[in-house]
């Protein structure tokens, strides 16, 4: 799975940069035990449908937010 940052402000060692940065990280793999439902809504749906189809998981939608 790919995950983009998106900071206004970066800290580094000899202080914060101002100017905003953009990263992203390719091949990237979750490491943890998922979340429970209160932080499952705070992510985006389709994050999320990505990961459960990589792992091989069949994800079913709604009607109304399909197509």
């Amino acid at each position: 799975m790919n995950i983009t940052f998106e900071c206004a402000d970066v800290k580094i060692s000899g202080g914060t940069m101002g100017c905003g940065v953009k990263l992203t990280v390719e091949g990237a793999e979750l490491n943890y035990v998922l979340p429970d439902k209160e932080m499952l809504a705070f992510m985006d749906e389709a994050n999320i449908r990505e990961y459960m189809e990589s792992r091989g998981h069949l994800v079913v939608m709604k009607q109304e937010d399909a197509a």
